[in-house]
């Protein structure tokens, strides 16, 4: 009985949301972190440590140019009616992200794949962090951030990308964003 329970229980649990491709660090999408075992199980959890769940940059496994659009992936999870979702650079070891793209109120409700753009006056860099953060619509508030280490190849050497700084909420020392 108390199995038949815990199926039962488990087949009513959604997960929230997480990136599939490209895949970020320590996710269980990611050939590099499932080929040495260092997985994050619940990526798709509400972020405990700004940035990145406090996981530093690791293995680049992405290459991207200059002017280049990202496709961004999600899997299938709780989509908390929307909310607001942020996709953001750093080229600082996550200590500065500047906005690549705004979703207001309706992060998810038409769909799950989302076109960043990569500025062409971005600088090339070995490694920058792509990053996506979501405020949700219902629920408890939380935020969630999953980071992508890439590559950045062409662009505008000593070049720069300009936009709003990246939005955080819902965490301790940060403003709450009320549903």
């Amino acid at each position: 009985l108390l199995a038949t329970v815990s199926l039962c229980l488990l087949g009513s649990v959604s997960g929230h949301m997480e990136i599939k491709s490209p895949a970020p660090r320590k996710s269980t999408f990611s050939k590099y972190y499932r080929s040495i075992g260092d997985i994050d199980y619940d990526m798709n959890g509400p972020l405990g440590i700004f940035p990145c769940k406090g996981y530093k940059a690791g293995y680049v496994e992405y290459s991207y140019n200059a002017g280049d659009t990202v496709q961004v992936q999600f899997d299938n999870g709780n989509t908390h009616s929307g909310g607001h979702c942020q996709f953001a650079l750093s080229y600082d070891n996550d200590k500065t992200f500047v906005v690549l793209k705004t979703v207001v109120r309706d992060c998810f409700m038409k769909g799950l794949s989302f076109d960043v753009p990569i500025p062409a006056t971005a600088p090339p860099s070995k490694r920058a962090t792509l990053a996506w953060t979501w405020v949700n619509a219902v629920g408890n508030r939380e935020y969630y951030m999953n980071c992508i280490d890439i590559t950045i190849k062409g662009g505008v050497p000593g070049g720069t990308i300009t936009g709003p700084k990246l939005m955080v909420a819902n965490l301790p020392g940060y403003p709450t964003i009320p549903e």
